[in-house]
C-alpha cells in the first residue's frame, strides 16, 4: 500500500499519509487512530467501516488508497449515510476490491490475551483455522533461525519451542506472540499482500524485550507491511532507521490533523510533561492548522 488520502471525514482534517514498509503512528487517545484503521481495511472489511457509524460519528467520509500491483493503482471509497460506493481507476465496481489484506492486533484485543502454548490458542490469536495454526508454528524455525531451534507439536495439540537464547518463562510468554505474528504476516504475505497492523503493542513490555520486538519487524527480508501504533520512545527512537511516522494531532474541535512533517513529529517527543497536544498544536502556529 502506497498512501491513504483522506477528503473528508467526522474525526480527522484532510490530509495524505503515505507508507512504507515499515510506518509509526502517533496519536493521543480520542485522535481518531481507531478510525484511520478503519479506513485502511474499509477494501477488505467494509463492515467494520459501517458498524463504527454512529449518532456521534457520522457515516459521511470519502478517501483514497493507492497501491501496487504492479503500477499504481487507485480506489475511491465514499459513504453517505447507509451507502458505500467503490471506484477503482475511476470506475465504479460493486464489490471492495482486494489489493491487499489487513490483519490487525492489539492489547484491548482479546486475542493478546489467549495462551499461545497450544495449536488451538495460536489458532484463536491469528483467527485462522488450527490447520494453517500448525502450518505458521511449524514455520518458525525456518523464518527465524537465529531465534527458534525446534518446534514440537504433541498429539493434543500443545506446543512447545526450543529457543535459541534461552528463555524466562515471563519473556517467553511476551516475545512468542510477536514471533507468531511475524511468521503469519510473511507467510501469508506470499499469497497476497499484507499489512500488519499493532495497536499499542508494548503494554506491560519492559524496554529491551521493546527494542527486540523492533529489530525483529526490520529485518529485511519479510515481505510484509508494519504499521505500529505506539507511544513507545523506543519506537520513536526508530524513525530515522526506515520508518516512516505520522502523527495525529487535535486541531479543529474534535477533529485531528494528519501529518508527517518533521516539526509535528519532533514536537511530540519535545513536550514538558503535562502539556496538552492542544498547547504542543497551538506553539507550532497557523501555518500547521490543515493540509
Amino acid at each position: 500500500m502506497q498512501s491513504l488520502e483522506v477528503a473528508s471525514h467526522c474525526l480527522l482534517m484532510p490530509g495524505v499519509i503515505r507508507l512504507s514498509k515499515l510506518n509509526l503512528l502517533f496519536g493521543m487517545n480520542g485522535s481518531g487512530k481507531t478510525r484511520l484503521f478503519h479506513l485502511l481495511t474499509c477494501m477488505t472489511s467494509p463492515q467494520l467501516l459501517m458498524d463504527a457509524a454512529g449518532p456521534n460519528y457520522p457515516a459521511d467520509l470519502t478517501c483514497e488508497i493507492t497501491w501496487f500491483d504492479p503500477a499504481l493503482r487507485r480506489a475511491t471509497v465514499e459513504v453517505r449515510g447507509e451507502a458505500l460506493e467503490y471506484h477503482v481507476d475511476a470506475r465504479r465496481v460493486p464489490l471492495p476490491p482486494r489489493p491487499y489484506r489487513v490483519w490487525s492486533f492489539g492489547t484491548r484485543n482479546q486475542g493478546f490475551a489467549v495462551d499461545l502454548s497450544t495449536i488451538g490458542g495460536i489458532a484463536d490469536f491469528l483467527d485462522i483455522d488450527p490447520w494453517a495454526a500448525r502450518t505458521v508454528v511449524r514455520s518458525l524455525p525456518d523464518l527465524l533461525p537465529d531465534l527458534i531451534s525446534g518446534v514440537t507439536v504433541s498429539d493434543k495439540g500443545a506446543v512447545d519451542i526450543s529457543s535459541v537464547r534461552g528463555w524466562r518463562a515471563a519473556d517467553r510468554r511476551h516475545e512468542f506472540k510477536f514471533y507468531v505474528l511475524a511468521a503469519f504476516a510473511e507467510l501469508q504475505a506470499r499469497s497476497e499482500p499484507t499489512i500488519l497492523v499493532l495497536d499499542e503493542p508494548f503494554n506491560f513490555m519492559h524496554p529491551p524485550m521493546e527494542r527486540e520486538v523492533l529489530d525483529l519487524f526490520e529485518r529485511s527480508h519479510w515481505t510484509f507491511q508494519v504499521i505500529l501504533a505506539t507511544f513507545s520512545p523506543r519506537a520513536y527512537d526508530r524513525r530515522h532507521q526506515g520508518w516512516s511516522v505520522t502523527v495525529l494531532m487535535p486541531a479543529d474541535g474534535r477533529k485531528s490533523r494528519i501529518s508527517q512533517e518533521d516539526d509535528d513529529v519532533e514536537a511530540i517527543n519535545k513536550a514538558p510533561e503535562g502539556e496538552s497536544w492542544e498547547e504542543i498544536n497551538r506553539k507550532l502556529g497557523p501555518n500547521y492548522r490543515g493540509l
